[in-house]
């Protein structure tokens, strides 16, 4: 009798087991294939199409095993569950991104890849660089910048240069980092960039940043810093830079929403990671008072204010600072004089902070990886007064966009 039990209990088992395969593959069939994954942040692979080329090289197999990867059943619940799973047994990573204390996502910048660019091979292009790369990248950059100045110095002597870097998340908030976590090779970028830089117009806010580890510097879902982390280089720029930065009470903290998923979220796919909050640093009216002009040279479009209100409405809320990242963004006040015009030179981490740096410039903002004019004549023609150049760790130490400095 006891056997039976056994039995029947087996072969209801493999029963169920058998029924979860072929209701799955029948599912995979019937189930319209998406698109995107709005989790992930990424499109997703469709069925290839054949081609005996593709075929031979091994293409076709190798995009039939990504497409049934990316078009598996129920799937974005399965990978929350592997995160969870995997967390359970205190691996506190997916993809890249660590899950760290308090809620926070931190992308972790330890891992390099084994061969140069030069070995790679037009398939594996794009990926991680070698930590040597990475040094070289900090050094090539710094001289531009060092060149940058000096000529900038023969030319017109009256303008002021700041240079600053703004940690990486995993630089800054070192106190959410797991327990014996190494940050040895971190700490590296900055005493690369040390070595390198001419401190006459460098601005550091990796120590600034530190001692505000505890605030709500950076998203905990994303790779920038929030407004209130802006606010705190805007007052760490401002000796550097020959302006008095207004307090924080002068300003009306807004929050814009409390809905924002980051990029960071969308490598860890944590479900369980609440939203962050992005927040607005306002004074007054200031659709009356300021006006963006995005890609002014043709066809602006033109936004009252710092923002564009339409954007927190999709995946991407935090470009709805100036409008997220263009070539070139005019910034500056209505109907007044005169005032000290800035060319900040930025990546994305300048959106946040030019509604701050407006109270005391004009702004030309441009981003060196897609403009391709001659900076110094941009200079000329604008009557720039002060430059800025602000470029995150993360692009300054795997990009050299910075060269087109020397043009």
């Amino acid at each position: 009798m006891q056997k039976k039990i056994i039995f029947n209990v087996d072969v209801f088992l493999i029963f169920i087991f058998l029924c979860s395969i072929f209701v799955l593959a029948a599912l995979f069939w019937v189930i319209p294939d998406d698109m995107i994954s709005k989790d992930e942040n990424r499109s997703l692979q469709q069925f290839p199409k054949f081609s005996m080329e593709q075929f031979f090289s091994g293409k076709f197999t190798g995009k039939i095993n990504k497409y049934y990867a990316d078009q598996f059943p129920f799937r974005n619940f399965f990978v929350g569950a592997k995160v969870l799973f995997s967390c359970g047994f205190f691996i506190n990573e997916n993809k890249g991104a660590l899950i760290a204390r308090d809620g926070y996502l931190i992308s972790r910048f330890d891992r390099y890849s084994e061969k140069s660019i030069a070995e790679k091979s037009f398939e594996e292009l794009g990926g991680n660089l070698t930590f040597e790369e990475n040094m070289a990248n900090i050094k090539n950059n710094c001289g531009y910048i060092n060149d940058f100045f000096e000529n900038l110095n023969d030319l017109y002597p009256e303008i002021k240069t700041i240079f600053a870097v703004p940690p990486r998340k995993i630089d800054s908030m070192t106190n959410k980092l797991p327990l014996f976590f190494p940050v040895d090779r971190n700490e590296k970028y900055f005493v690369e960039l040390n070595k390198y830089i001419n401190m006459d117009i460098y601005c550091s806010l990796l120590d600034m940043m530190r001692s505000h580890n505890g605030e709500y510097i950076y998203y905990k879902t994303d790779h920038h810093w929030t407004s209130l982390g802006a606010f705190q280089a805007y007052c760490a720029l401002g000796e550097k830079m020959g302006f008095e930065p207004l307090h924080k009470d002068d300003f009306l903290i807004e929050t814009a929403c409390d809905d924002f998923y980051g990029v960071t979220w969308s490598k860890a796919v944590a479900k369980w990671i609440k939203p962050d909050k992005i927040e607005y640093y306002r004074i007054g009216n200031e659709e009356d008072m300021f006006e963006t002009k995005i890609n002014p040279e043709a066809n602006p479009v033109i936004l009252n204010g710092f923002y564009d209100f339409g954007k927190l409405e999709t995946r991407d809320k935090y470009s709805s600072f100036l409008g997220g990242i263009n070539t070139h963004v005019s910034v500056g006040m209505k109907n007044v004089g005169e005032r000290k015009k800035l060319m900040l030179v930025s990546d994305s981490f300048g959106l946040s902070l030019v509604p701050f740096l407006a109270r005391h410039y004009d702004i030309e903002i441009i981003d060196m990886r897609f403009f391709n004019n001659n900076v110094y004549d941009f200079i000329k023609e604008y009557g720039i007064t002060d430059v800025l150049i602000l470029v995150n760790m993360e692009n300054f130490s795997t990009q050299n966009n910075l060269v087109k400095l020397m043009r």
